[in-house]
């Protein structure tokens, strides 16, 4: 048996329930893996209080077990599986199967999984695999980001802004991030912006046209929702890109396409389940962001580690943005 956290009913991270579940026997094509650490990421905030985008919610079956990623090491393999090994280290970070990663041990399709390489630990692989496949998916199929681009980053403290904001600086991009109070804003520096604006301080419009000399930024990567979105587009140049990933605080207000016109904004949403949606596009993702950890691309080490029991916590604290980096439940 493996202990699973269960959602029985939408509502806070009081709901998610400790159970025992049979995993069962891998059939065709599957692996069963025995977790070690399971990354926390604000879509599994989403589904649990059912604030995640509407078609999302509909497809979502209750009661459910939350979880995009976890690492762990394959007990069992079943028919027509090649390339694994029973004892391989091994990991997983997909929106295409959405929950499920919040357990002891699962059974998960073997086209999905990948073999984690010496120098990327159980706890990395967690903490930055999900995020750092979303931030590949961002920055080099919505938005290219190049040598010179000059970028808007909200949320730059947080686990997919850390990985945005070093990955971007290390193509040579200008990162002007944005925080919710002090401490975050030193913590971006670190990461990679070169400017940090904390919102509560100051007008993030205001002081983003100001260091831009008034042209404003080549594109704006928001992962923060209502509360930023639509005054972002007043920070982007003639001809920028918003570039929507999540929506921390809420929902996006509806966008007149006339209003794009002014301007010539162009306007895109990236979704995981669309980006990875294809085992090749994101296997391919996956080995070059592994390589990126492995090179010191991407900085490691910006991780809060929860015992596996106190998952609710770890919701309560993101929930909340007491947190900064990646959090990490550990088995």
């Amino acid at each position: 048996m493996a202990k699973t956290f269960v959602v029985k009913k939408i509502g806070g991270p009081e709901v998610m329930e400790l159970v025992d579940v049979d995993p069962g026997k891998p059939g065709a094509g599957e692996v069963l893996i025995r977790h070690t650490a399971i990354g926390v990421n604000f879509a599994d905030i989403h589904y649990r209080r059912g604030t995640a985008p509407p078609h999302a919610m509909a497809k979502l079956p209750i009661p459910f077990t939350p979880g995009l990623e976890a690492a762990g090491v394959i007990e069992a393999i079943g028919p027509g599986v090649t390339g694994f090994q029973v004892g391989d280290r091994v990991a997983y970070a997909t929106a295409t199967n959405t929950i499920g990663a919040y357990t002891e041990a699962r059974l998960f399709p073997a086209d999905r999984v990948f073999k984690l390489p010496k120098g990327v630990s159980d706890v990395d692989a967690a903490a930055l695999l999900y995020r750092a496949i979303t931030v590949h998916g961002i920055i080099r199929s919505c938005y290219p980001v190049k040598s010179g681009n000059v970028i808007l980053l909200h949320a730059a403290a947080g686990g997919v802004g850390s990985i945005l904001a070093g990955w971007a600086k290390n193509l040579g991009a200008t990162v002007i991030g944005t925080v919710s109070s002090d401490a975050k804003a030193e913590l971006a520096k670190s990461y990679g912006c070169k400017h940090v604006i904390v919102t509560g301080k100051e007008d993030f419009v205001a002081r983003t046209m100001a260091l831009t000399n008034g042209k404003g930024v080549d594109v704006c990567f928001d992962g923060v929702g209502i509360d930023v979105f639509l005054k972002s587009f007043d920070c982007i140049r003639r001809y920028g890109m918003m570039v929507s990933f999540g929506q921390a605080s809420g929902m996006m207000d509806p966008v007149d396409p006339v209003l794009l016109q002014h301007q010539g904004h162009y306007l895109t949403k990236f979704s995981g389940s669309t980006y990875n949606e294809d085992t090749g596009e994101y296997q391919q993702r996956a080995k070059e962001v592994l390589a990126a950890i492995e090179s010191g691309v991407i900085a490691r080490g910006h991780h809060v580690v929860y015992p596996f029991a106190d998952v609710a916590r770890a919701h309560a604290d993101m929930e909340s943005r007491r947190s900064t980096g990646s959090l990490v439940l550990q088995l």
